[in-house]
């Protein structure tokens, strides 16, 4: 029985690849498969790929499609994928050959939906460890940013009864899909350790046609307000939404606005930020319950603020 499926997405990846599959192949948890979905790669990826699945037929699968982006590699993964849990690695990471045996003996030790571990972040060639937060119940993760699902694993029951997948088509889609997972997430465990290593490939600029992608953030998280309401789940988690739209758009999106180069775009989408948020949460500013520095900025959202914090995070970044 296959205890883990973890599930690679692969585009254009070829100077990444050995470091992940050789940590992937080596893990200590023997009942596991490896579903590497080549996504329409153009350099030497699937050549790679091949090459790991003909010395480890009996635990890699290779699929390939047009270029479609991220999401639709994952959600077609899943679809293949017959492990009792799964787990997420982009190419470019590597895990700890312990990482799975690890999350798998803990999610069944707690009977747990989801377990998560603490994990490596790789920039400039140093390490930094990255602790997730302790939360007590799953509903605590609307506070998290951390969305991404590389240091996760998941019961896969969960997945698929859920129909929660990845949004096609758009950037941030590991923020929708996190978000619109946790009402399905009835239980959580976790693994004080980091055994992912993510490498931060580090951008200080964008171009004009990258800051206009920024712009899919809105789409998104709309997208998610909708699933709620869809669910007959809104009124429920209204007070969780507003602090997870108002943390995502006045955070982790104003951190790649102040990477754009195009000043008038930067100062439309800032604008846009505080339109949105006005939008759909008139009182946000009143309801903050942030501490310290970042309660003050959401208390104190304007165009003025906006910007400054924009310059700041452009600085810091």
């Amino acid at each position: 029985m296959i205890k883990v499926s973890v599930i690679v997405p692969v585009y254009n990846a070829e100077k990444y690849l050995h470091k992940c599959f050789d940590s992937l192949v080596n893990q200590t948890l023997s009942e596991i498969e490896i579903l590497a979905v080549n996504d329409g790669s153009t350099d030497g990826s699937l050549a790679i790929l091949e090459e790991y699945r003909e010395k480890y037929p009996e635990k890699i699968k290779v699929f390939t499609k047009e270029n479609g982006g991220q999401a639709s590699a994952r959600n077609l993964a899943l679809k293949h994928a017959t492990g009792e849990y799964i787990g997420y690695v982009d190419a470019d990471d590597y895990a700890d050959v312990t990482m799975f045996e690890k999350l798998y003996r803990k999610a069944v030790e707690s009977d747990a939906d989801l377990t998560v571990c603490d994990h490596w972040r790789v920039e400039n060639g140093k390490n930094h460890y990255v602790s997730f937060p302790k939360y007590r119940e799953p509903r605590e993760m609307f506070k998290a940013v951390l969305v991404s699902p590389w240091n996760k694993l998941f019961r896969r029951q969960v997945l698929t009864d859920s129909g929660v997948i990845f949004p096609e088509g758009y950037i941030y889609e590991d923020t929708a899909w996190f978000a619109e997972l946790i009402p399905f997430v009835n239980s959580m465990a976790r693994v004080s350790e980091p055994l992912l290593f993510h490498v931060v490939q580090k951008n200080s600029t964008m171009t004009t046609a990258q800051g206009r992608r920024t712009a899919q953030i809105f789409p998104v998280m709309n997208g998610v307000l909708d699933f709620y309401r869809e669910r007959g789940l809104y009124e429920e988690y209204k007070p969780d939404l507003e602090r997870f739209y108002t943390r995502i758009l006045l955070f982790s999106s104003m951190r790649r606005i102040a990477k754009i180069k195009d000043k008038p775009l930067r100062r439309e989408m800032e604008k846009r930020t505080l339109d949105e948020l006005e939008a759909h949460f008139p009182d946000f500013r009143k309801g903050c319950k942030e501490p310290g520095w970042r309660g003050w900025y959401i208390r104190h959202a304007s165009g003025g603020t906006v910007s400054l914090f924009a310059l700041l995070f452009k600085i810091a970044l």
